[in-house]
């Protein structure tokens, strides 16, 4: 293949070319595993010399039988594995932070607390998926105490094939062409000359870059290194010893005045802690949560465990709602009220439709903040909404929408939900129900197990009584 070929801009023939030549050095297994996609991936990484490309492409199909990497559980539509960080935007999956599910090891949250946050978040303006990593709010120190190089690597891995086989085929449908590569920001505000120098964590980011090249080449499309401090430069040098100079070509290191992203990525979809106007505010932690900065709670396992109340849901009885009273902030709170056995809401009903009555004494509850857990046993997912109104008032159209209807999975894995209620007296009802057909990705359920009733589990506390009942610290909202 000529040297003269522009990899990025290459003519449908010579990239046809490209393929069949590696192609021909490749045994009829390999060749059978791998996509055009695949092998011209390959040979990208290797400037189109077929030799290298084929010793690559071969290693990498050893690994991956050796490793079972395509029996690893990635969230997908068609199953109810959790997803391995936080998402947004996406529609394969719903939005969703990391909790302590059945599907989630304790290694994986061990090493979850010592990240500064990383999020699947939305999409650049071709249609690529975002990856955006708070890299300088990372506890380095304790990143090597926390998890084991290869540990790590295997986190990676699940990362990566979460990425290729679930986000990357929902992009390129929305784009009506084959999108095959990410965008990535990495935010290293916040990062210190200590956690720049701790050797440890450097070695194991050395190995993990190395693994990266080899097994996942050409998946990123630009990286965008933003407010990096002065001293970067020194640890810079270093790691861009350790990447290939085709990798080195599409990172852009950026300070503090990063607008250059929103000529990539459109303000909607950047956080507006990154100069967009996106803040996520329907999810607890924002756009992109952190352990180590606070902004959401990071709760145990055993928050998720025992939830307070149980009840069924189904295709033929598909909605449940939970009602307590608010009072103003400064009224002590108590224990929360039992659940409206019914439907209060509005989801799925006419605005005229008789109003299941509330308990004849619902608990008063202390707000702002009120904190809802939920998990479910099955389903497609589930659908919440929430809204508030005066106390004493019998109109729905009185009522305030809290929390508009959103499509949640608690299949997967327990969900977390924040609201905020008015500082006013008043009633906060909460409806859950079953998701429709036409929402999300899941596939539809056979007859006969539409008929197999849904369990919903969920306990809904004000922030005072979460943080206590789990001795967390304040949240620390932006």
């Amino acid at each position: 293949m000529s040297a003269t070929v522009d990899v990025d801009n290459p003519t449908p023939s010579q990239r046809a070319a490209a393929i069949e030549q590696l192609r021909d050095k490749l045994s009829d297994e390999v060749n059978s595993y791998c996509s055009d996609l695949d092998i011209w991936r390959f040979s990208v990484a290797r400037q189109l010399d077929t030799e290298k490309a084929a010793v690559m492409i071969n290693a990498w199909y050893e690994w991956r039988k050796q490793a079972n990497v395509d029996d690893l559980a990635v969230a997908q539509p068609d199953n109810e594995n959790p997803v391995p960080c936080a998402v947004r935007g996406y529609s394969a999956v719903a939005d969703a932070n990391v909790t302590a599910g059945i599907g989630v090891d304790d290694a994986q949250l061990r090493l979850t607390r010592t990240l500064g946050g990383g999020c699947w978040h939305k999409r650049d303006r071709d249609g690529r998926p975002v990856y955006i990593e708070r890299a300088g709010r990372h506890i380095i120190k304790d990143i090597p105490k926390t998890s084991s190089t290869s540990g790590l690597i295997e986190f990676h891995v699940l990362l990566q094939e979460f990425l290729t086989r679930t986000l990357l085929p929902e992009c390129s449908q929305l784009a009506e062409e084959t999108v095959w590569q990410q965008v990535v920001v990495i935010d290293l505000a916040g990062v210190s000359l200590v956690a720049l120098s701790h050797i440890p964590a450097l070695n194991m980011l050395r190995e993990m870059l190395a693994r990266d090249q080899m097994l996942y080449p050409e998946r990123m499309y630009r990286t965008y290194v933003v407010n990096a401090p002065p001293v970067f430069i020194t640890a810079w040098k270093m790691i861009r010893s350790w990447l290939d100079p085709r990798v080195i070509s599409k990172i852009q290191i950026l300070g503090k005045d990063h607008a250059e992203l929103l000529d990539q990525i459109p303000a909607h979809n950047l956080p507006s802690f990154l100069g967009g106007s996106c803040k996520c505010s329907h999810m607890p932690g924002g756009c992109v949560p952190s352990v180590p900065l606070g902004n959401y709670p990071d709760l145990p396992r055993s928050a998720y465990a025992h939830l307070r109340h149980q009840v069924q849901i189904s295709y033929t009885e598909p909605r449940h709602s939970f009602v307590c009273e608010t009072m103003p902030v400064g009224n002590g709170p108590t224990p929360m009220s039992s659940p409206l056995m019914g439907y209060a809401g509005w989801l799925g009903i006419k605005r005229d439709s008789p109003r299941n009555s509330a308990p004849t004494s619902p608990t008063p509850m202390r707000t702002q903040h009120v904190f809802v857990r939920f998990s479910t046993d099955r389903g497609r997912g589930v659908v919440v909404e929430v809204l508030w109104q005066p106390l004493g008032s019998d109109s729905l159209d009185d009522g305030t929408l809290v929390y508009p209807e959103a499509l949640f999975e608690p299949q997967r894995a327990p969900v977390l939900l924040e609201l905020e209620a008015p500082n006013r007296a008043g009633q906060l009802v909460v409806n859950w129900r079953v998701a429709n057909f036409d929402e999300g990705q899941a596939p539809f359920p056979r007859p006969e197990e539409a008929q197999i009733p849904i369990q919903l589990e969920y306990s809904v506390d004000t922030e005072d009584e979460l943080l206590t009942a789990f001795s967390l610290p304040p949240i620390k909202r932006s």
